[in-house]
């Protein structure tokens, strides 16, 4: 995720997490990033990011194939915190994990991983193991 963050700076990456949903769907274990290509507005891509719906179920459809499911979305933060921003809420689902990457300068500074209340009223911090 870190080394997609960087390739794509000053721009935001974005990518998917495939994994496994434990404990009733509680808890998350991504197992691998999936990088996909930002395809929002060209001028827009320093703060903003969409991943293509068709690029999204075509990797829905793989990961199912092989017993996996989507369990969150990365996206890098170009000279801007590790935090989600209202866009990043305003288009998320309470179900996912969102890790988001902070880029200063070309360099990653920090990697946070949050998840949207069921009430969609703002992102909570979640735990995140990189193994």
């Amino acid at each position: 995720m870190q080394t997609h963050a960087l390739s794509t700076y000053p721009e935001e990456c974005c990518g998917l997490l495939i994994g496994t949903f434990e404990d009733g769907q509680r808890t998350k274990k991504a197992l691998e990033p999936r990088p996909m290509s930002n395809v929002f507005e060209k001028k827009e891509r320093y703060h903003r990011f969409t991943i293509d719906p068709r690029d999204f179920m075509q990797a829905e459809i793989e990961a199912e194939s092989r017993s996996l499911e989507i369990v969150g979305i990365y996206h890098s933060h170009p000279n801007a915190s590790a935090k989600p921003s209202e866009f990043d809420r305003n288009h998320a689902w309470p179900s996912l994990s969102y890790a988001v990457i902070e880029v200063q300068g070309g360099r990653v500074l920090e990697t946070k991983s949050w998840v949207l209340k069921d009430d969609r009223s703002e992102f909570v911090p979640e735990e995140m193991t990189v193994e």
